[in-house]
């Protein structure tokens, strides 16, 4: 167990990147507030506070709360996130500015000859580049609102998909039913208890016949249920709450992993490792299965034991935490008629409008985010509730999804 990847080498390369960003971008802000002759503070406290965020980041990584953070530890994270990411907006046009500069100046000193430029054509001349680098430096607040925006009103602002899914084989006493899935809760990155509070007061308020849970309950450690399990626990549904495991939940000791499952289970939630359970409505079945986490250098998925005693005929819906599972095991192998996945966060940054969806999560996940189909096959990926990584969310807010099932052979008799 506790297989996770070296987070403690990335944090300290990525750490390394942003003080050489910070830097770079402080030492430019110095130079324009010298040659407006502001204040020596207003670059001064610049650096003064870039000191101490960088001791607050290398408190952070020297605790290793990247994946378990809490209390003083999370907002600390929160803090150097607010300071640092923004500068990542801003560095590409002070390197193109620089690399401008650099272009005329070996123009001019091997090409071009200057001309004396006249007293009042000079004065000019300084008075417009003092506008454009005031307005650049103006312009430069903006990634700062938006990664604000994203931490402090998108991160918990969350948002309910209504999907339709249409299943061949699903028994007609099952048309209408409604499973409402929640994905990667990390609970370790919630400050305190309310914002699942809110996740469930959104089921409640849904009351779906079913609600799944797909994985990621934890970034490591079991203490960190503490934060949900009053709520998770009275999340109720008439079918029963059904989950499976997700990356996250291995990053720690066969111990503490017997522990969570132990906790989990012990929260009224049908925990589905590699099994899986029959619905019953009148004399027809939906069979609900669920696999242990395989994906990110992690192979529990044991897909013949999840289908064990699985009859061909029947509907069946795959909790399973990772989407690369879906072509690696799922996609023109099985009868699984719907895998339900999170895993991706959907970035956590991206961009949704009027129907369009960018993300750098589909750069690394063929499937990221939404409903995909392949023949009669179909995988659902939720954007998830929590964070890993930067307490953060831009233009990719939390997921709640509330699936409502339509069997095939009722559809077509209204054809």
């Amino acid at each position: 167990m506790n297989n996770q990847p070296n987070i403690i080498l990335f944090s300290v390369i990525l750490g390394v990147i942003f003080v050489l960003v910070d830097c770079y971008t402080l030492y430019h802000w110095t130079a324009f507030a010298k040659k407006r002759a502001m204040n020596p503070w207003w670059y001064r406290s610049s650096w003064m506070v870039a000191g101490l965020i960088s001791v607050m980041y290398w408190v952070v990584v020297y605790r290793r709360h990247v994946f378990r953070m809490d209390g003083v530890d999370l907002t600390l994270f929160g803090i150097t996130t607010l300071w640092y990411l923004p500068k990542l907006a801003i560095l590409p046009v002070l390197i193109f500015r620089d690399g401008l500069r650099v272009i005329r100046a070996i123009i001019v000193r091997w090409f071009v000859k200057v001309k004396p430029v006249a007293a009042p054509e000079v004065h000019n001349l300084v008075n417009r580049r003092s506008f454009l680098g005031t307005t650049a430096w103006s312009l430069a607040s903006v990634p700062y609102v938006i990664v604000g925006n994203g931490m402090f009103r998108t991160l918990y602002d969350f948002q309910t998909s209504h999907v339709d899914l249409a299943i061949r084989r699903l028994p007609r006493a099952f048309d209408g039913m409604r499973i409402a899935q929640i994905s990667d809760i990390h609970a370790g990155s919630f400050p305190d208890h309310r914002p699942f509070q809110e996740v469930r007061r959104i089921l409640d308020v849904l009351k779906p016949d079913v609600i799944v849970i797909t994985g990621d309950f934890v970034n490591a450690k079991p203490i960190e249920m503490s934060i949900i399990a009053r709520d998770l626990a009275q999340l109720k549904a008439p079918y029963g709450v059904f989950a499976s495991l997700g990356n996250h939940d291995h990053y720690n000791t066969p111990e503490e992993h017997k522990r969570l499952v132990e906790t989990i289970r012990g929260l009224n939630i049908d925990l589905l490792i590699n099994e899986n359970r029959h619905l019953q409505v009148g004399g027809s079945t939906l069979v609900i299965a669920g696999t242990d986490n395989s994906g990110f250098r992690q192979t529990f998925a044991k897909l013949d034991k999840a289908l064990a005693g699985v009859v061909e005929d029947e509907a069946t819906i795959l909790l399973a935490h990772d989407p690369t599972f879906w072509d690696k095991e799922v996609l023109g192998a099985t009868n699984i008629d719907v895998m339900l996945a999170g895993h991706t966060h959907g970035g956590q940054l991206g961009v949704q409008l009027l129907g369009y969806e960018w993300s750098p999560a589909q750069y690394i996940y063929k499937q990221w985010s939404g409903l995909y189909a392949a023949g009669e096959q179909q995988l659902y990926v939720n954007k998830g509730i929590g964070t890993v990584g930067p307490p953060l969310r831009i233009g990719i807010p939390p997921e709640v999804t509330l699936f409502t099932l339509r069997s095939a052979s009722v559809s077509d008799q209204l054809v």
